[in-house]
């Protein structure tokens, strides 16, 4: 028996919208999505990362390598399969740029966009060139993260885990906003770049961790380019004079801690110099991912050690073992937070 060519169209239209549901992004647009996805790539490491927590086993690709001077990437805190998968690029950062040709080629069945409003326009464009289903996640501010959880696990099938993650954010998001309030906000300097005195802007947001954590950057500027990474002088940092130094990388750690004009500086003299964990990704930046949920912890810590009083070591383990799927060990712990 023949079926009529319009009996099988609307067979099959009624097919996909049984298996379909409809999402709404972070800028009000409707999006139908298959119920089924597994195919997914974030065009920048934050919605990268964010895949990661919700389920590695979706990701097609990274945006660079994930060993880097950022982050650590060991191997007994990842997937496998992660850290065997291919690097496809990203708009953002300093790395490869996405190839839209070599995108396709890894079949994306939905692509997350960053919404940052310094690169937003330009992925849009690229992004209408392919047939791909795009959606724009808000992800910027700390406060940002319940949400982006709740969005993103909806969209990729993994509604349960997003509510549990965005449960936990918000309530470790709550307890360290009280905490700031009711105290005064600490000046600090953040140390990048090989010599330490590349640093941020006041209002980037490569530091929103650590202004949300109660923090003052003694940095006031508007951001020269994408990267960030200002420069400055180090008569400009001995003006400054933080109270508290934060340094991004190990390497410029070591060398801050050896160099002698650096224990002219009031943070150095008394031990308020500090670098940024990085198991398995940065704590707070580079990229500014979902460990920001235990960075602002550490950071509290760091910048309120009288009023912000918890076990970092059993939150760090609480943490790894939600968002990671990890079961620290104490000398695993003691690593990671650079206990000695």
């Amino acid at each position: 028996m023949n079926i009529p060519l319009r009996s099988i169209i609307i067979a099959s239209l009624m097919s996909l919208t049984l298996n379909a549901k409809t999402v709404t992004d972070a800028e009000g647009k409707s999006i139908i999505l298959s119920d089924n996805i597994n195919r997914v790539f974030g065009s920048s490491p934050p919605m990268n990362y964010l895949l990661y927590a919700l389920n590695s086993d979706k990701m097609i690709g990274l945006n660079f390598a994930a060993k880097n001077a950022q982050n650590g990437a060991d191997s007994k805190f990842l997937t496998k399969k992660f850290l065997s998968l291919p690097v496809i690029g990203s708009y953002h950062g300093s790395g490869q740029n996405i190839n839209l040709e070599n995108l396709i080629k890894h079949k994306p069945e939905l692509v997350l966009i960053w919404q940052d409003d310094m690169m937003v326009q330009a992925i849009k464009k690229d992004m209408k060139k392919i047939n791909t289903p795009t959606m724009m996640v808000q992800f910027r501010e700390i406060t940002d993260m319940p949400a982006a959880f709740r969005l993103a696990g909806n969209a990729i099938g993994e509604s349960k885990r997003g509510e549990i993650l965005a449960e936990y954010s918000q309530n470790i998001i709550n307890e360290v906003k009280t905490n700031a309030s009711k105290t005064k906000p600490v000046r600090y300097y953040y140390a990048e770049g090989l010599d330490g005195l590349s640093t941020e802007c006041d209002r980037s947001f490569h530091v929103e961790a650590i202004n949300f954590a109660g923090g003052v950057n003694v940095h006031k500027c508007n951001q020269s380019g994408l990267l960030g990474l200002e420069k400055i002088s180090f008569e400009t940092l001995l003006a400054y004079d933080p109270d508290v130094i934060i340094v991004q990388t190990a390497v410029v750690y070591n060398d801050i801690m050896l160099d002698p004009m650096w224990k002219n500086l009031k943070a150095i003299k008394n031990g308020r110099i500090h670098l940024v964990p990085s198991q398995p990704f940065n704590w707070i930046d580079r990229p500014p991912s979902f460990m920001r949920v235990l960075g602002i912890q550490w950071l509290s810590m760091i910048l309120h050690p009288q009023t912000y009083k918890i076990d970092l070591n059993k939150r760090t383990k609480e943490f790894y073992d939600l968002f990671l799927h990890v079961k620290l060990t104490d000398i695993q712990t003691k690593n990671i937070l650079g206990i000695k």
